[in-house]
């Protein structure tokens, strides 16, 4: 015996509180997961002049909240387009019922008068008009529809 008595009752008693511990956080963990449900989404999506682009953003969109586990809406604001964006968009809101489409000037960033029409917990606003590209478009919508709360993210602000 390399201990004594009294060590090894401490030894083993301080191992069976660790495997208590871990047993009790991996309970936690399992129930937490299966009983948690995301609250509903909603995204609104600032477009200006993106006839080429507009209907490829918004199918991956799409698709990408069919795999999704919660409900999501869309709300497409189109910022004064001259182009066939507005014809496509009126295309699409027919195509697809959870998309509703909102003319304004391109001047004016109407979110506070979108908010309203927004039916979920969450609202995502993404502007493509000159902030988001189409890939960076596409990389935080997959990020954000496969999020889960079990997952939070929290990023450090990286000086620039």
């Amino acid at each position: 015996m390399f201990l004594s008595y009294t060590a090894s009752v401490i030894l083993v008693s301080l191992a069976l509180y660790g495997l208590w511990y871990v047993i009790k956080d991996m309970w936690a963990w399992c129930t937490g997961l299966a009983y948690m449900q995301l609250p509903d989404a909603s995204f609104v999506i600032l477009v200006h002049n993106m006839e080429y682009e507009l209907e490829e953003l918004l199918r991956f969109l799409a698709a990408e909240m069919a795999t999704g586990s919660y409900e999501c809406d869309v709300i497409v604001v189109d910022c004064g387009s001259d182009d066939l964006t507005p014809a496509i968009l009126r295309r699409l809101a027919s195509e697809m019922p959870g998309l509703t489409v909102v003319s304004a000037g391109r001047a004016m960033r109407p979110v506070a008068e979108v908010l309203p029409i927004c039916r979920g917990a969450v609202v995502h606003v993404l502007d493509l008009t000159g902030r988001l590209k189409t890939r960076q478009f596409m990389a935080v919508v997959s990020s954000l529809l496969r999020q889960t709360q079990a997952e939070p993210v929290f990023r450090k602000k990286q000086n620039s």
